[in-house]
């Protein structure tokens, strides 16, 4: 399998739309308050571009070949209460055909270098209880 991945350039919104749409429809199962018409609002399209932009976030999206299989979006955080620099995971997937194959591990260790880069010392992510 030949993965790279690549930061997203302004032209990649509508690839993170397609692939946080994907989250979405999971997510959907442990989360009966999502607005699942997110991803196609006017709001979620303007987060996706500002997020293709690189303006308050980074973006990385993981491709197969030439094919976008999976992308995370992290963010720097300024709690102003903690001593340490934070960096959190904002969203993350990976296309249900190429799960469990390492994808989502290559993104991780993608954001770890970005997060070093920014001399943070915490990476931290929320996620569902659920979540198995």
């Amino acid at each position: 399998m030949n993965i790279k991945i690549k930061t997203a350039i302004p032209e990649d919104w509508q690839i993170i739309q397609k692939l946080n749409n994907q989250v979405f429809i999971s997510d959907k199962a442990h989360d009966e308050d999502l607005d699942m018409n997110w991803p196609f609002s006017k709001e979620g399209i303007n987060y996706y571009k500002s997020v293709a932009k690189g303006k308050k976030a980074k973006c990385f999206i993981a491709y197969l070949d030439s094919e976008p299989v999976g992308y995370i979006v992290l963010s720097e955080k300024d709690f102003g209460y903690r001593k340490s620099k934070y960096v959190e995971i904002n969203n993350m997937g990976v296309d249900p055909r190429y799960r469990s194959q390492g994808i989502g591990h290559l993104l991780i260790g993608e954001g770890v270098k970005w997060t070093k880069t920014k001399k943070a010392t915490k990476l931290f992510v929320s996620a569902y209880w659920q979540n198995e």
